[in-house]
């Protein structure tokens, strides 16, 4: 197989896990919480949301580490981390299907109970196909500029997910309604992940499977790996709080209706792809240690901005004052995507060869225990917030600060990873 087929079968997974996932991460807050004057009933209130989503992510995160040591010990005629892609692909899909099937129309503890249940299976078999998914990364690419064209492509193929997610997903519910957007977007999901795990071949590894704590002692004992959890953790708090209401901003904050959501966020992802070739090159003169430092610092001068949209003085209506920043945050958007997996790439090699342990899903397991633990407070810090402060057109008091909360955290995250050593 040559090197650009297997890249692109390899990206074509990471097209499926995005379109799932940022769906829900779009659209789950909205349908269950919606804002006023969205012709929509309130299923569950907006706290009770938030704690849905945080427990959801919880297991999230618990889930990490176990299905990543079983992923790193398999060994099988199809591989370590296939079986996990082939089997939990269908479930994921069928999980995510089920989302938008809540049992009552009006707010109801059966809703509540029903959501939160459902989120934790989904987000359970999300890590139990993403995280085998991810840690095939350092093992079919060599180090360096490869590695790097080779985080590109899943890149692309992520934020294509993302474009379909945004667009198709917000014309979907707005023609047809959810639980129809769920069936339809559940297909091509699927069968995107089934190319990667069918397609994508692993090497054979012989060595015998590290003891658990053995692995984790290993893990949390390299410094590189330290100083970048931290970072992208800090980073993740807070752009996970701006994403999860991104709905709210188009809808409240720049005045447009809901169909408008992914046109506008579609057009932040198709910017984001066109600077890809800026971002490579970028990341070959500086490395992906400073090219990342960049993008964190741009992104934590954008964010604060969109919480003052409709209140920056100039001629610029509110609904162009969003469309001016969607089209900034499209470079910083575009590293963001790259660069992560390839560090911990770079990191899990490298302890790899120091110390003769095979352990990449571990890393990227752990990596996910604290994203995820971080993105479930997220979560329900969003829904409190929101619950406290507002979110209608009349009071969007909470829309407002969360986007400040956010800058701080991501500019502490660029501060922590500026221990980062360089390339």
């Amino acid at each position: 197989m040559s090197v650009t087929r297997r890249r692109l079968l390899y990206g074509v997974g990471s097209f499926g896990s995005s379109l799932l996932q940022q769906t829900v991460l779009l659209w789950i807050f909205f349908y269950y919480a919606p804002p006023a004057g969205q012709g929509l009933p309130t299923r569950v209130p907006a706290s009770l949301m938030g704690l849905a989503m945080a427990i959801g992510r919880l297991v999230d995160a618990i889930a990490d580490p176990p299905v990543a040591y079983l992923s790193d010990r398999l060994r099988s005629v199809r591989g370590r981390r296939r079986p996990f892609i082939i089997v939990g692909a269908p479930l994921l899909a069928l999980a995510f299907a089920l989302l938008w099937r809540p049992p009552d129309a009006a707010a109801s503890t059966a809703n509540f109970i029903y959501v939160t249940a459902v989120l934790a299976a989904f987000f359970f078999l999300f890590t139990t196909v993403l995280n085998p998914y991810i840690a095939l990364l350092p093992e079919i690419t060599s180090p360096g500029a490869a590695r790097t064209a080779t985080a590109a492509w899943q890149a692309s193929f992520s934020l294509a997910g993302l474009a379909t997610a945004y667009v198709t997903s917000g014309i979907l519910s707005s023609r047809f309604g959810f639980p129809v957007m769920g069936l339809v977007l559940a297909i091509p999901g699927l069968a995107a992940l089934w190319i990667a795990g069918l397609s994508v071949r692993e090497q054979t590894v012989y060595e015998d499977a590290v003891p658990f704590w053995r692995t984790l002692r290993g893990i949390l004992a390299n410094r590189r790996f330290r100083v970048f959890v931290v970072g992208l953790t800090l980073l993740w708090f807070g752009l996970s709080m701006v994403n999860l209401s991104l709905a709210f901003d188009v809808t409240v904050l720049m005045g447009l209706p809901r169909s408008a959501v992914g046109i506008l966020l579609g057009a932040a992802v198709s910017i984001a792809l066109i600077s890809f070739p800026g971002i490579y090159a970028l990341t070959r003169r500086k490395g992906k240690r400073d090219t990342l430092m960049l993008a964190m610092g741009t992104a934590a001068v954008i964010v604060p901005f969109i919480g003052a949209i409709g209140l920056i003085p100039g001629p610029l209506s509110r609904a162009t004052q969003g469309y001016v920043l969607i089209a900034l945050a499209g470079p910083p958007l575009a590293a963001l995507f790259v660069l992560p997996n390839a560090i911990l790439a770079d990191i899990a090699e490298s302890h790899a060869a120091t110390t003769g342990e095979r352990s990449e899903a571990m890393f990227f397991a752990f990596q996910g225990l604290v994203f995820n633990g971080t993105t479930s407070l997220a979560a329900a810090a969003l829904g409190g917030i929101l619950q406290w402060l507002g979110y209608s057109p009349e009071n969007p008091l909470g829309l407002r600060v969360v986007p400040a909360i956010a800058a701080i955290t991501v500019a502490a995250g660029a501060f922590v990873f500026s221990k980062y050593p360089r390339d």
